[in-house]
């Protein structure tokens, strides 16, 4: 058994890389594309810290908001529109607690890729329904999961490079 974890190598890796590449890099061109390696190196730890859990939760309220959308389409009485909502729902991957940081990224993206077509659809109702309130309620709830994402997707960015000096 492995003992040694994925960001234990990747602060190794980068330990190595301070201590026996960058000293023997004469010109600008090669200590920034090390400071980029760098960067880079800490994102994926980041990642590999936080973003399983991040894509469990984010998976989650998307299948809740999207379950929300087909029954907002039902109550409207667009029945091919809650089909559509639920197919792509019910076609997207399920993950469970063994799954890999890849599997829960697919996930993610067929999700996503499915509030868009969602989004979509709605937003092209937006003159025959915008003035109804359940129709305003099911857009706030988007704007809402979006405005979670991005602020997730900052707790991942952040502390990966922020103050963590200039990058290429």
């Amino acid at each position: 058994m492995i003992t040694v974890s994925a960001t234990d190598l990747l602060r190794v890796i980068d330990a190595t890389l301070v201590s026996k590449v960058e000293p023997s890099l004469g010109d600008v061109n090669g200590r920034s594309a090390l400071a980029t390696v760098r960067h880079l190196l800490n994102f994926v730890r980041v990642r590999i810290e936080r973003e399983g859990a991040m894509l469990i939760a984010d998976d989650a309220a998307l299948r809740r908001l999207l379950g929300q959308m087909a029954e907002y389409h039902r109550s409207a009485g667009d029945s091919e529109a809650a089909a559509v909502v639920t197919a792509a729902l019910e076609t997207a991957p399920t993950c469970d607690a063994t799954a890999s940081l890849d599997d829960l990224t697919l996930e993610a993206r067929a999700l996503r890729e499915a509030l868009h077509l969602a989004l979509a659809r709605l937003q092209g109702l937006r003159a025959e329904r915008g003035d109804d309130p359940a129709y305003q309620a099911i857009r706030a709830q988007i704007r809402a999961h979006i405005v979670r994402e991005i602020e997730a997707e900052g707790e991942l960015v952040g502390p990966a490079f922020f103050g963590r000096g200039p990058r290429r």
